[in-house]
C-alpha cells in the first residue's frame, strides 16, 4: 500500500511562515488494523544513536527545545538529521542537501520576494551524519519514496485570508494539495490501497467541502466525523491512480503515528530555518543586540515594537511581515 502522512508547523504563531510537510511511504502490507501499521514503521520508529546523539522519529513537540536551538546536540540537531535523512533516503538529495531547491521549489519566488527569508535560498547542508539513520530505517519494511514542503508567507497567509479563508481553511487546501501532488506523482497501481493520515486542522472537524474542492468535485464518502477523528473515503481519478479511490483521516493527536510524526519534524526543521533567516535579517539592521522571536503573539509584539525603527527605514509593508489572523 501507499502511506501518504501530513503535518504542519507554525499555525500559532504571528510572525514567520506556516510550514506544511508531506511524505510518502511504501509499505508492502495490507493492513488489518492500527497495530499492523504501526509495525510496519518499528524500523523508522526505533531510537537510533547518531554521533552520540540519540535520534527518534516523534512529534516535533517534543523532540524540540527552543534553547538547544544553537546546539547540535539538542533539538535542532534532531531535526536537521532526521529531514536529511528522509531527504536522502527517497533521492531528493544526495551529499547535499539544497533547502529551496530540493524542498522548497514551489515557493522560491515568496520565500525571495521576502527579504527575511532570502537566506533560506543559499541553505545547502551536507547529507553524510544521516547515513547511519538511513541504515536503521532500512531494516524496516516502510521505504519512504516522496516528500514535498510548503512554506506559506506572511504574504501569502494574508492574501488567502483577505481572499475569505480562514486559517483553517488555508491550512486544509494545503494540506490535500500536497497529498494530491505526491498521488499524481507515484505510481500507484489502480488496485494498491491508499491511505492519507494527517493531525487535525486545528478545531475543525468536517473536511468533506475541502476535500471535494481539492479533488475535482468528487463526491466524498463520510465515513466517521467524530471528537477524535475525521475519517473519509475520496475518489480520485487524477495521475497514474486512475479509477481508485483512497482513505484520508484527520486524527486528534495524529502525530504519535510515526510517519505523520516525522512529517512533523520535517515541517518544524523547514519552520525553524526560516525563522534562524528571520531573526538574521532583522540582528543585521538593528543598531543594538537584538534578542530573537519565534514568532507566537506575545513574544511577537515585543520584537515588532524591538524592530519599528527598521520598519520604517525599510519601508516594510507590514500585511508582507505580520499575519493578519
Amino acid at each position: 500500500m501507499i502511506l501518504i502522512a501530513t503535518d504542519e508547523a507554525g499555525y500559532g504563531p504571528k510572525l514567520g511562515p506556516l510550514v506544511v510537510a508531506a511524505s510518502a511511504w511504501q509499505v508492502p502490507v495490507e493492513p488489518a488494523g492500527p497495530s499492523d501499521l504501526q509495525d510496519a514503521f518499528s524500523a523508522v520508529a526505533r531510537p537510533v544513536m547518531v554521533d552520540g546523539r540519540r535520534i527518534v522519529v516523534n512529534d516535533s513537540k517534543a523532540v524540540f527545545k527552543p534553547q538547544s536551538v544553537t546546539q547540535k546536540s539538542g533539538g535542532y540537531g534532531k531535526l536537521e538529521c532526521v529531514t536529511l535523512a528522509g531527504a536522502r533516503w527517497c533521492g531528493l538529495a544526495d551529499e547535499r542537501l539544497d533547502l529551496v531547491g530540493d524542498l522548497l521549489a514551489h515557493d522560491r519566488d515568496s520565500i525571495g520576494a521576502a527579504p527575511w527569508l532570502a537566506g533560506l535560498l543559499e541553505q545547502t547542508i551536507e547529507t553524510g551524519e544521516a547515513n547511519p539513520l538511513i541504515a536503521a530505517w532500512e531494516s524496516g519494511p516502510a521505504r519512504l519514496v516522496g516528500l514535498k514542503t510548503r512554506v506559506i508567507t506572511a504574504a501569502a497567509f494574508n492574501r488567502s485570508c483577505r481572499g475569505g479563508a480562514n486559517k483553517s481553511d488555508l491550512l486544509s487546501q494545503s494540506t490535500l494539495e500536497l497529498a494530491k501532488s505526491l498521488l499524481d506523482e507515484l505510481a500507484v497501481a489502480p488496485d494498491e490501497q491508499v491511505a492519507v493520515y494527517c493531525d487535525r486542522h486545528g478545531g475543525r472537524r468536517y473536511y468533506a467541502g475541502p476535500l471535494q474542492a481539492t479533488f475535482d468535485g468528487t463526491l466524498v464518502r463520510v465515513i466517521a466525523e467524530s471528537k477524535a477523528e475525521s475519517y473519509y473515503a475520496v475518489p480520485y481519478g487524477g495521475g497514474p491512480y486512475r479509477g481508485g479511490e483512497f482513505t484520508i483521516r484527520f486524527t486528534v493527536k495524529g502525530d504519535s503515528f510515526t510517519p505523520v510524526a516525522f512529517s512533523s519534524m520535517v515541517a518544524k526543521y523547514v519552520r525553524e530555518k526560516a525563522m534562524e533567516s528571520f531573526n538574521a535579517y532583522f540582528a543585521d539592521l538593528a543598531p543594538q543586540p537584538l534578542r530573537p522571536t519565534a514568532g507566537y503573539p506575545v513574544d511577537a509584539d515585543r520584537f515588532l515594537k524591538d524592530i519599528e525603527a527598521i520598519v520604517r527605514e525599510q519601508h516594510i509593508d507590514l500585511a508582507t511581515l505580520v499575519r493578519s489572523r
